[in-house]
């Protein structure tokens, strides 16, 4: 298993822990009062995480870890396998249950399929689930983009969330074949004839020679695609060469750094391989044991 897919596992894994603390907190001085220092991971400042501990993930991390279970015991994406994993896992969860983990499982208990079950919420946070499915598919873009988006629609089956969805598949395969962040965002523009698409690039790209506080904010600290994506794009050309700043920054702008956290993260992990990821931080984390059997299952 290499540096790169396992730098995407991790990048995203952790960041999500390491965003924990100051999660869903938007206001940026309270952010900054509390974590003085941010060399490590932290107990949640809200109430949203507050059967939560330093080193614990998010809902967005233990959803991404179900998927991972899922892959290492099918050796594949499967669809009825995943979904009923996560419907089971749903019920029992004691973590937050955000509204469209709430919709989407109302939905499975009503009867209908995993594909007519997704929420239409815009939130970003589901794209951050993908990472695991490049462990089984990250040499092969076609499937990887066919799976990422049956994962994602399982949740989340709203038009936005599908567009960032298909872009940030595309911009971590073809970090893992070798190119840079910075190279594959510059060729995806090239082709796309989405607006959106083409916005957000634009954006982040202009917003490099900014600091990062100030640019999240203008593009929204919020959950949703439409702010969450160009902020995640600044983050990761800003900070392209550097994992830990990159994931120190995000938790300072605050609001949902847990979501923009866990995309950059995955990406500048590929980028950069696992090497370039804190070892304590990878240490710290209270579930470090499932995720290293789950990683030797596929890598038998």
């Amino acid at each position: 298993m290499n540096s790169k897919i396992l730098g995407a596992v991790y990048g995203s894994l952790v960041a999500d822990a390491f965003a924990l603390g100051g999660h869903w907190v938007y206001d940026v001085n309270e952010i900054k009062l509390a974590f003085a220092s941010l060399n490590g991971f932290h107990n949640p400042l809200t109430a949203y995480h507050n059967n939560k501990k330093a080193g614990d993930f998010t809902h967005y991390g233990d959803q991404s870890l179900w998927l991972l279970e899922s892959l290492s015991l099918e050796h594949e994406f499967s669809l009825s396998s995943y979904s009923l994993r996560w419907k089971e896992y749903m019920k029992e969860y004691k973590g937050y249950i955000d509204g469209a983990s709430s919709a989407t499982l109302k939905n499975l208990e009503k009867g209908k399929s995993p594909l007519e079950a997704g929420s239409f919420s815009q939130d970003l946070s589901v794209v951050s689930r993908i990472a695991p499915l490049a462990l089984v598919y990250g040499d092969n873009y076609t499937d990887f983009l066919s799976y990422a988006l049956l994962q994602v629609k399982t949740t989340h089956n709203s038009f936005k969330v599908i567009l960032a969805t298909q872009f940030f598949t595309e911009l971590l395969y073809r970090v893992l074949q070798g190119q840079s962040p910075r190279a594959a965002m510059s060729e995806i523009e090239a082709k796309s004839e989405d607006k959106n698409i083409l916005n957000w690039i634009k954006v982040a790209f202009a917003s490099v020679e900014h600091n990062t506080l100030e640019a999240i904010n203008s593009f929204g600290q919020s959950c949703s695609v439409n702010g969450g994506c160009p902020g995640t794009l600044h983050l990761i050309l800003k900070y392209e060469d550097d994992y830990k700043e990159a994931m120190q920054q995000n938790v300072y702008a605050g609001g949902d750094s847990a979501a923009r956290g866990m995309v950059s993260g995955m990406i500048l992990g590929a980028y950069n391989g696992i090497e370039a990821i804190p070892k304590e931080w990878i240490n710290g984390l209270n579930n470090k044991n499932r995720i290293e059997k789950y990683l030797g299952i596929l890598d038998e």
